[in-house]
Parts: structure tokens; sequence; C-alpha cells
């Protein structure tokens, strides 16, 4: 997650608006992030939080896909996506200000994706702003005891922790749709032949 700026504009027009108290409680619209082209070509955050993990999750494909030995994967999200920061034309988000939000929404988008295509495994998202590392990970542990059948693929499960500290774990309905997502996974995919493609011309120069 890159460093990120206060945005004047958003801080000084946000005082005079009817979200003024929603604004200052979760800062959306008030932090933008400065991201970065890698060496691959790519932008940073979106390298980072989605197409790493989507490569990762190529890779495992073989020892996860078993009909023998099913595998459930636990796919992690944050509260901070949002579908007015992610665009399906910019999946990297090279023109807008929140890569980080950005990403987080391709996460959410790309595990309804692989839900549908690998129908042998669920995966679900876990968030939370919690007190500690400790309470984050309560959806995680609780997760981890369900029987992914018994689980919503189009739901959020969220740790959450009281004003007294205690944990535990709440839902939330991702604003997204299966179209979309889908249409993400594709975009995916033929990013993942042209990078790979890139690396094994590159090697034979080298």
């Amino acid at each position: 997650m890159p460093n990120p700026q206060l945005n004047l504009k958003a801080l000084f027009s946000g005082l005079f608006s009817r979200k003024v108290i929603h604004i200052f409680s979760t800062a959306e619209g008030l932090l933008t992030q400065g991201d970065k082209v890698t060496a691959d070509g790519l932008q940073e955050v979106f390298e980072t939080n989605v197409f790493g993990h989507f490569i990762l999750i190529q890779e495992l494909a073989p020892l996860l896909c078993h009909g023998e030995r099913p595998s459930q994967l636990i796919w992690t999200s944050s509260r901070n996506a949002r579908r007015s920061n992610f665009c399906l034309e910019d999946i990297q988000h090279r023109g807008g200000q929140e890569p980080y939000s950005s990403s987080k929404y391709a996460l959410d988008l790309l595990s309804v994706a692989l839900n549908r295509n690998f129908n042998s495994q669920v995966r679900f998202f876990a968030n939370a702003f919690t007190l500690t590392p400790y309470n984050g990970t309560e959806a995680l542990v609780w997760l981890f005891h369900q029987k992914p059948e018994s689980l919503n693929p189009l739901t959020k499960y969220l740790s959450a922790t009281t004003g007294f500290g205690s944990n535990y774990v709440t839902t939330q309905k991702m604003d997204l749709d299966e179209d979309t997502a889908e249409k993400f996974y594709q975009n995916l995919l033929e990013l993942e032949k042209h990078v790979r493609a890139t690396i094994q011309k590159r090697d034979h120069q080298s």
C-alpha cells in the first residue's frame, strides 16, 4: 500500500457536503495514493495486490484442484474496495488516484470469477478495521471452521471489534456483478499470456 497523500480539494469540499460524517470517518476521497510502473511494465499496486496473487493461484492450481483432495482457499480483501474506484477498461488504474481501492475491488471481482471457474474451491474475503492483528484474524479463523458450501461467494465475511475489544464476524454483500467479474478474469488471463511471452522472449535474448 503506497503512502497516502491528502487531497486538499476533497477536504474543503467535504466540509460542506451532506456526506461530511461519512467522509471524515472513512477518509473516502480525502486520501490519494501515488503509483509507479514496475520493471515488468505494470502498475505497482495492481501487480502487487492483484496480478501477483492471480499468477500464484495459476501456478498452484495443479496442486489445489484435486477431486479426491479438495482445497479451501480463504481469499482476503479490504473494506476499502469500492466499485467507484474501479474501471474495467483500466484494470491497472493507470488513470486514477485510488490504486489501492481499485486493486481491492479487483480482488473482489477475481474472487467471484475464481469461484465460478474453479468450482471445487470456494474463495472468500475477510477484512477489518480492528484494534490489533489478533482481532483482524477473527473472520479468517471463523471461515476456516465453516463448510464452504454453506457460505455465499458474493458476501464478504468481515472481522470486527466492539468498542470493548471483543471480536465478532459480520457480513457485507459485495457491490459487483458476476459478468464484470468474468470479464475481469478474462482480462487477467490475456495479461498473463502477454507477460509470460515477454519474459520468455527476454530469457531467450539473454
